[in-house]
């Protein structure tokens, strides 16, 4: 069995921000130690400071996490400082949006090197730990998009479904391995600054479909699965609900989706391309975008459309 979460030494890649950010601050108040690392130095070290002062004794470094040696250091660096690593949460993910042909190759390999290698290489730098210990529980980041696909979004796609993909892999292969674990987490659209960070080659602002969830939900799901991992957890009626459609009926589910997705997701404002913190980190570095507080009228607008899409998806004729 997993350890209890007051004995268990996590680790936390994106920490600074979204997801990782609430996670954090959650494992924080009942976590023996936590190692944390994400790009920027300044917005880290503050969370580091937070979660010490929620009881947790803490170590951060500033890292890509496509630099498989940079995350290996960060391994060996925990275990130096607490002896051994318990839980690896593997969140540090980007996004780029816009018609393939117009996201920089450069941007689409970044957006595959952050979320799919980055997860590679922290499942290299965890499971040869958790076999010389014995136990250990390795989570990593999916999204709905790991099983369904939308237009205009191919990298971030391409990229939850190899994560998906890595994690069924992983788990077959330490089936024999009765305390070593693999979870996936697969969320739709979260409450976190990753869309207004996101590359953006549509012309036009983004903004998320609603539902959104809250991100403390999905960072309370993720200290759940620290204590008794499953092999998959989804979050969302929605996100299940597209997932289902879109096996069992994938031309409905193109005709449905894809148009709402579309007409759902692009803002009215204009936009000039930009990478986003696809390339580099900057902030807003906090856990909530605030799409279901202060940006709630923006969400408003984006279901209405969205649901024209569905509308206008239904009366094409059959491709």
């Amino acid at each position: 069995m997993p350890r209890p979460l007051e004995d268990a030494v996590v680790v936390v890649t994106g920490a600074s921000s979204g997801i990782g950010r609430a996670a954090s601050l959650r494992l924080a108040r009942r976590a023996r130690g936590l190692a944390l690392c994400a790009r920027s130095e300044e917005p880290l070290a503050e969370l580091a400071a937070g979660c010490e002062s929620a009881g947790a004794e803490t170590l951060h470094r500033a890292l890509d996490v496509a630099d498989e040696a940079a995350v290996e250091a960060l391994a060996a660096a925990a275990v130096e400082r607490f002896g051994r690593i318990d839980v690896w949460v593997n969140n540090a993910g980007v996004i780029a949006y816009g018609p393939f042909e117009e996201i920089p190759s450069e941007v689409f390999r970044r957006v595959i090197e952050t979320n799919l290698m980055g997860q590679v290489h922290g499942a290299r730098a965890a499971l040869p730990r958790f076999r010389a210990q014995g136990s250990g529980v390795l989570i990593n980041l999916s999204s709905v998009w790991g099983r369904v696909s939308s237009p205009q979004v191919a990298p971030y796609i391409v990229s939850k479904n190899g994560v998906r993909a890595f994690s069924e892999c992983l788990a077959g292969e330490l089936a024999g391995e009765e305390d070593i674990h693999v979870a996936t987490m697969a969320p739709q659209a979260v409450d976190t600054p990753i869309f207004e960070h996101g590359g953006n080659y549509t012309g036009r602002q983004v903004r998320p479909i609603p539902p959104v969830l809250d991100v403390e939900e999905v960072a309370h799901g993720i200290e759940l699965c620290a204590e008794n991992p499953k092999r998959e957890v989804n979050y969302g009626r929605s996100g299940r609900v597209l997932q289902v459609l879109h096996a069992a009926a994938p031309s409905l589910y193109r005709r449905l989706a894809h148009d709402a997705f579309v007409r759902g997701t692009w803002g009215a404002v204009a936009a000039d391309p930009a990478p986003g913190n696809v390339l580099e980190s900057h902030g807003p570095h906090a856990a909530e975008g605030g799409w279901r507080t202060r940006r709630r009228g923006t969400l408003r607008r984006a279901f209405l459309a969205a649901a024209g899409g569905s509308v206008r998806g239904l009366l094409k004729r059959r491709t």
